[in-house]
């Protein structure tokens, strides 16, 4: 087994503030102390919570974990986290925070208190006290989450000498503290995966390759009965591959001679390799690839540069000698001036694309229109070579931005259609990671 596991499943207690005095009514009347439900037989009507959500916040001064609820700027807990500083990330239905520790082998989790059951005749959301659960995974390194409609994949790069692995699981199987299932690889490498929907594509590093360990290809696992089989090994290559991200039609991974494309539509699954464009810098590659479920376009990041990736777009370059203005695959987004890029994303409806700059300014693209610049608003100071770099996360509730100032004392709530700035929550205390957590449709998550 690649990770232990324990369980002691820990039983919420209903939250004390929902965003209506109806909402609470129905709340409290629906639920017992214990979480489950107790709706009266012939209530058959959805039971909705409008909330902007919560985030999870790392303080590093005390090594814990604040969940602070948005609709009241307060922290509601905080649960202590020993070990070094984690990542944190969103679960794929955005209900638990994950905290990452990659040298000290572990994964926790943290639940919101924010959730949606399927009650069969009608949908009810909970709004209840978050709690940290007693079910962590543990294996070596813990490195790269990310998630794909519904199923999130980390993905354990391992120690010299062990073997990497990968564990995937969704929001229901967090909440039971299992997995939905685990892949044992024949080495160690920084490599990724992702499920898409019973296939799972997974990085692979050739014995032979020595001098890193970056992957140089994937593979095509068939996910049954929680096992994985092994189904294809593509032949074509990706050296130092780093970064991957997946659409509704493709799934993308960045190589250091360009990106591999995986169409996700045709039988087999068929990959097509893009050559790194002209314009990117010399010794430049895509390390990190974001994509939105509902966008045909992925974006590459490539140190300073952005481009986009269309891997429709591929036409013969005879063709392109008649029809020189023809869509290019990858296309550089220009950046403004002499701008270092810190951190980017979409917005919770992929309406918007967001670049934050070492000058402090948040850069917004509208995407349905050409991916045209929206506006530049200055929401931290300007970042130095030395400087703590700020995170941007976007809300999966509404359109919303948040951004953690650079010395980690604030949240900026930032408009994520015009860059208004909203408003701002002092913290108190130094936060260095951010999730947010709520009720979501949110675009799945990359790297």
């Amino acid at each position: 087994m690649p990770f232990d596991r324990t369980s002691e499943h820990l039983h919420p207690h209903p939250w004390k503030l929902v965003g209506t005095a109806g909402a609470v009514a129905v709340l409290l009347g629906a639920c017992s102390s214990d979480g489950s439900s107790s709706l009266p037989a012939d209530d058959d009507s959805d039971v909705d919570i409008e909330s902007a959500g919560r985030l999870a916040l790392y303080d590093s001064e005390a090594a814990a974990v604040e969940v602070l609820d948005l609709d009241t700027g307060t922290a509601l807990q905080r649960f202590a986290l020993p070990g070094e500083e984690p990542r944190l990330y969103a679960s794929p239905d955005r209900r638990y925070a994950l905290a990452v520790q990659r040298d000290d082998g572990r994964v926790s989790f943290v639940d919101s208190g924010l959730y949606t059951e399927d009650h069969v005749e009608h949908l009810h959301d909970y709004a209840q006290d978050p709690t940290m659960l007693d079910f962590t995974l543990s294996g070596s390194r813990p490195t790269h989450y990310s998630d794909h409609e519904g199923v999130g994949a980390i993905f354990f790069d391992a120690d010299e000498g062990m073997t990497s692995s990968v564990t995937v699981l969704s929001d229901a199987d967090i909440g039971a503290a299992r997995v939905l299932g685990e892949l044992a690889l024949d080495n160690n490498m920084h490599g990724a995966a992702k499920l898409v929907d019973d296939r799972l594509f997974v990085t692979y590093r050739d014995p032979a390759i020595t001098a890193t360990t970056l992957p140089a290809a994937i593979e095509r696992h068939v996910l049954a009965d929680g096992a994985f089989t092994l189904e294809q090994r593509y032949e074509e290559p990706c050296p130092l591959l780093h970064g991957h991200a997946a659409n509704a039609s493709f799934i993308v991974f960045g190589c250091g001679d360009g990106v591999l494309a995986v169409d996700l539509t045709r039988e087999g699954y068929p990959a097509t390799k893009l050559a790194n464009p002209g314009s990117m810098a010399e010794d430049g590659r895509i390390g990190t690839v974001i994509a939105h479920p509902a966008l045909d376009e992925l974006v590459g990041v490539a140190g300073d540069q952005i481009f986009l990736i269309d891997p429709d777009a591929d036409v013969d370059e005879a063709f392109r000698e008649f029809y020189p203005d023809a869509d290019r695959p990858i296309e550089e987004l220009p950046l403004p001036g002499d701008v270092s890029r810190i951190t980017q994303g979409f917005n919770v409806d992929g309406e918007t694309f967001h670049v934050l700059g070492s000058d402090g300014m948040l850069h917004l693209y509208d995407v349905m229109a050409d991916w045209a610049p929206v506006a530049s608003v200055a929401v931290t100071a300007a970042i130095g070579e030395e400087g703590t770099a700020p995170i941007v996360v976007a809300s999966g509730a509404e359109d919303r931005l948040f951004v953690l100032d650079t010395d980690g004392q604030a949240v900026i709530e930032v408009d994520g259609i015009d860059g208004t700035l909203l408003r701002t929550i002092d913290l108190g205390y130094t936060a260095t990671r951010i999730a947010w957590l709520g009720l979501s449709d949110e675009q799945d998550s990359d790297d």
